[in-house]
């Protein structure tokens, strides 16, 4: 009798474990360990069916280290330099976004710009800074391959990613980095936490899109406000680097120290130039308030 029934049961236990549906063993391996968990809130979780994607991303992004476009793999060095890049060229068509290939955009952290890219006071700043809080997480813009993770005096701690996009990324001023070089990274995972550190005179996330060294404005991309794209493909030319000429001109500028008594009109007397001139030069209005010592561009 007692044989009968553990027959019995043995039957119904097996007959349970083939009732199991598919469905059940894709739950269990719908997050492969290789792949980070993403918030679904801000980008969207990998799934197994994205697997295939993920290898050919993988594979793409190898592709670069280096490929025709960038000609070394570099892990200490922030910017990409290279000698062979010319100014002069026909214009170049990146794909950002590709659903059908599972490409796609997660901004690094939805906050407020507190400052944008361009010439701020009298020199370049070729980022887009982002509000947040110390603490806060910052994500993978693109599907990519992690080239820098340091710390750097300017920069603190910073990450920079290199994408099969053929853009690079900065991430700076981090609190903790969560990353390591070359990691293969997902759209939307966490790399690090935002902070303060380095060069920096508050909490926020100085976010820098660049191509072969050179960095864009990346609010000509992105839509800052929706942390979306603002079109799935960036054309680069080379009116996206016409900022580098200013630059070049500002190597032969020359600057005035504000002494006590100094004034707007008394200096642009003094350099046989413009108060309008002066204005431009350093981003101020003519009513600006000039402090002892404050460095001023006259030319």
């Amino acid at each position: 009798m007692k044989f009968i029934l553990v027959l019995v049961f043995s039957f119904l236990l097996a007959f349970s474990m083939a009732q199991s549906t598919d469905s059940d063993l894709v739950a269990v391996l719908s997050v492969p360990d290789s792949v980070s968990v993403v918030d679904s809130i801000v980008c969207p979780a990998i799934n197994i069916m994205e697997i295939d994607s993920v290898m050919e991303m993988e594979t793409k992004i190898e592709m670069l280290n280096p490929n025709t476009v960038y000609q070394n793999w570099n892990t200490h060095s922030i910017v990409y330099r290279t000698d062979t890049f010319k100014h002069s060229f026909d214009s170049i068509t990146l794909v950002l976004a590709d659903t059908a290939k599972g490409l796609k955009y997660c901004h690094p952290f939805n906050g407020n710009i507190t400052s944008h890219f361009g010439y701020r006071r009298y020199r370049q700043h070729y980022g887009t800074d982002i509000d947040l809080v110390t603490g806060d997480t910052v994500r993978a813009a693109f599907d990519g391959k992690i080239r820098i993770t340091k710390y750097n005096k300017g920069f603190g701690k910073v990450v920079v990613i290199r994408h099969a996009n053929e853009l690079e990324t900065v991430y700076a001023h981090l609190s903790k980095i969560l990353v390591d070089s070359n990691e293969i990274i997902k759209s939307g995972q966490v790399i690090g936490l935002g902070g303060n550190t380095g060069r920096s005179t508050g909490s926020h996330l100085h976010y820098e899109v660049r191509y072969m060294g050179r960095a864009l404005d990346a609010e000509n991309i992105i839509n800052f406000k929706s942390g979306e794209l603002l079109s799935d493909t960036v054309i680069i030319t080379e009116a996206t680097f016409g900022y580098m000429k200013r630059i070049a001109n500002n190597k032969n500028a020359k600057y005035h120290y504000v002494h006590s008594g100094d004034t707007l009109y008394g200096i642009a007397l003094k350099y046989h130039t413009g108060v309008s001139k002066l204005c431009y030069y350093n981003g101020i209005n003519q009513t600006a308030i000039l402090q002892i010592g404050q460095k001023l561009r006259i030319k």
